[in-house]
């Protein structure tokens, strides 16, 4: 399955920003109340945006291009998030950098958040740790430590960070797998009061009442799941 993406972090920010919420021709995949990310603080990105009408936030992780011709098209996870969050915060200027960091493990952030995140001007920082983790089988405490040292260096760099659950996959076989790292995660996050958005709840949420067929097989549809994803 091609589609371990970032879902529903537009909703995330703008309710935390309390700024008003873009309205959306299709609203069906709307995040449940009960998993959206509500009264979260995030000074350091709210005061960019008040006192200098900007706003830079890096993304960290391959930002998967849901098809060939997605980055002309603008489809990909962070240009529809750039794309969003402009409208949403009018007139601040909002750009969005991705660093790839697909062959990275957790523990190769910590030590190069505070170059990316003086480098790029970032106030905010977006970061799904665990998908390469879980493929290595990083030792699950490990992680959990590489997480909060990533959760440290952002704070000492002067950004406000929201971490990402780790994506739903419809395999009983990779959830076992993912469990381990997904706990320590949220653990991770409620130990150091980091915002926590569970695409993981949301994704299956999302499969249980069809707005999405993450058990897509066909390349073509993979795709289109993708971009659906990327837009919800």
């Amino acid at each position: 399955m091609k589609i371990m993406i970032r879902a529903a972090v537009f909703a995330t920010i703008c309710l935390s920003l309390c700024m008003p919420r873009p309205a959306r021709a299709d609203m069906s995949c709307a995040p449940p109340d009960e998993l959206a990310l509500r009264h979260i603080s995030l000074p350091i990105a709210r005061l960019a945006i008040e006192r200098d009408k900007t706003l830079v936030v890096l993304t960290l992780g391959g930002a998967h291009t849901a098809g060939d011709d997605a980055a002309a098209r603008s489809a990909t996870y962070p240009a529809v998030l750039e794309t969003s969050l402009a409208a949403a915060l009018s007139p601040a200027i909002v750009t969005v950098v991705n660093d790839a960091v697909s062959n990275s493990t957790a523990l190769d952030v910590p030590p190069k958040l505070a170059g990316l995140i003086e480098k790029t001007g970032a106030r905010l920082v977006i970061w799904a740790p665990g998908g390469r983790d879980v493929a290595l089988r990083l030792d699950p405490e490990e992680f959990r430590a590489a997480v909060a040292a990533g959760i440290e260096a952002a704070r000492r760099a002067g950004a406000d960070l929201i971490l990402l659950d780790t994506t739903y996959v419809p395999s009983p076989t990779r959830m076992a797998l993912i469990g381990p790292y997904r706990d320590r995660l949220r653990r991770a996050a409620a130990d150091s009061h980091i915002p926590f958005l569970p695409r993981h709840d949301m994704m299956l949420r999302w499969s249980k009442d069809g707005t999405l067929n993450l058990q897509a097989r066909e390349p073509a549809e993979q795709v289109q799941v993708a971009r659906r994803l990327f837009a919800c």
